[in-house]
């Protein structure tokens, strides 16, 4: 259930060329199958960072584990490298949140993932 949820005032070229590249990379540096990955991308009209309106971003990155110092330091370089040749933004200008939830607080298939993983046993 890893999520990356971007938000930037500059947009990609080739937006699904974008988020399937996004996608690839999330999955391997979250250590999850893709199959199970949520990339979305916002264009925004206006954003400021430190004061500026230059381009910037900010990233959410939510999963049920796989959060730790050094994942979340390896995704924060392979992502922001992305954001750098796609959308020339710099990694000095914008934020990765990493948010490790609960599977009781996370829904899908019209459950959560704790009953998903109970019912497996």
């Amino acid at each position: 259930m890893p999520s990356l949820e971007i938000s930037s005032n500059v947009g990609p070229k080739d937006l699904n060329a974008f988020i399937n590249t996004l996608s690839k990379k999330f999955s391997e540096a979250i250590g999850k199958p893709e199959a199970l990955c949520l990339v979305t991308f916002n264009q925004v009209q206006q954003l400021s960072y430190a004061g500026s309106t230059e381009p910037g971003f900010i990233a959410h990155v939510t999963s049920i584990g796989n959060i730790d110092n050094e994942r979340n330091a390896n995704l924060s370089a392979s992502i922001s490298q992305i954001f750098q040749d796609e959308l020339n933004v710099a990694n000095t200008r914008g934020y990765f949140f990493f948010h490790d939830v609960r599977g009781d607080d996370t829904g899908f298939r019209g459950t959560t993932y704790t009953n998903l993983t109970a019912n497996r046993q």
